[in-house]
């Protein structure tokens, strides 16, 4: 009896998660469900979908994670600080088709100042409203230890938005999809 009682709560846990398969309804990442709220990021030029579980990072914690004079402009990250969301406006106008130079560049800086990242998945694609973008992911280091990383840059009328994921390794597979729908839903604001 002990066995169908856990093939019972087995199943109405998949029920659960099938439920929850999308921006509206909310999406698991492992165990914990994530909502979202469309945003509008008017520094940006932007509305977007973000999760409610995350908080702009505080200013003291990330002159310690990004100590960098190029630390992003906007840093969104879960409480634990280890799931982070980061945006960039960078001031170039792209033409057609120049969104995935711009991202081998990336790719190039990346490596050349640490020759150990390997570079994966390049992909080319379009968000849902039409932008050009460009992606890729690398693992890398950080104060949290080994990371997985992935660099967005989306073609917009007057900038481009450079935005970047990071997580824990070992937390990639339970936010690749969530990530992957948020950047898609990129809409840029005439």
């Amino acid at each position: 009896m002990e066995y169908f009682d856990e093939e019972l709560l087995e199943a109405k846990r998949k029920l659960e998660f099938q439920k929850h398969t999308s921006l509206e309804t909310g999406m698991y990442a492992g165990e914990e469900l994530i909502t979202f709220t469309y945003t509008t990021l008017e520094d940006f030029g932007i509305r977007l979908p973000l999760p409610e579980q995350m908080v702009v990072m505080p200013e003291d914690m990330k002159n310690a994670k990004y100590p960098s004079l190029d630390a992003p402009e906007l840093i969104l990250t879960d409480l634990s600080s280890t799931v982070n969301i980061c945006f960039n406006s960078l001031p170039v106008v792209l033409a057609d088709e120049e969104i995935r130079s711009m991202s081998v560049q990336f790719q190039n800086a990346l490596q050349n100042m640490n020759p150990s990242i390997a570079i994966k998945n390049q992909t080319d694609t379009n968000t849902e409203q039409g932008n050009e973008m460009s992606w890729f992911e690398y693992k890398g280091y950080h104060l949290d230890g080994q990371s997985y990383n992935r660099c967005y840059l989306i073609r917009l009328r007057k900038t481009v938005l450079h935005g970047t994921f990071s997580c824990k390794l070992k937390d990639k597979d339970h936010w690749l999809d969530i990530v992957n729908k948020i950047f898609l839903a990129v809409e840029e604001i005439l």
